[in-house]
């Protein structure tokens, strides 16, 4: 069983040439529908439009590299908004430089030879809410899943013979 990834990703090959895929792409995002996007040189930015929008809707990163036999090779990586992740981030190593502070109380506390209950409490509050913070990660990812089928099945679409 695979472990679960806080971004999700994908890779395959396809025929066509990159230029061709981003192409077929743009076609795809012209003719309307829930995603919307951004279509760069090698790379593909999708998610869904306005409307559609949540505080949990992920984006969909697509890299897209010469393949094989001329062919593409589209490396997809699924993540939540850019600025949710910065938090997400943020708080993590909030936690876990607090963590180490905390622990450094510990030891300092049963060096001296005093009480480490509070301590002991700071570090178990420390680690809790950074576990809940990394946890949280994983409850968006399911909240998300079937937007994050969207924007695959709009790639997969627009990819299609």
């Amino acid at each position: 069983m695979q472990r679960p990834r806080a971004r999700p990703r994908f890779s395959f090959e396809h025929p066509l040439a990159p230029d061709a895929v981003i192409e077929r792409v743009r076609v795809q995002l012209e003719q309307g529908g829930p995603v919307s996007g951004s279509v760069f040189r090698r790379t593909l930015l999708l998610t869904l439009k306005e409307e559609h929008r949540h505080f949990w809707t992920p984006h969909l990163d697509v890299q897209l590299d010469a393949g094989k036999d001329g062919g593409t090779r589209v490396d997809g990586t699924f993540a939540p908004h850019p600025q949710l992740w910065t938090i997400f981030v943020a708080v993590q190593f909030l936690f876990g430089l607090l963590s180490v502070a905390a622990g450094i109380f510990v030891a300092s506390r049963l060096m001296l030879g005093h009480d480490p209950t509070l301590a002991l409490v700071t570090l178990a509050v420390m680690l809790f809410g950074g576990g809940f913070s990394y946890g949280a990660a994983y409850v968006g990812q399911g909240i998300g899943s079937e937007q994050m089928y969207e924007l695959r099945a709009f790639l997969d679409a627009a990819l299609r013979d």
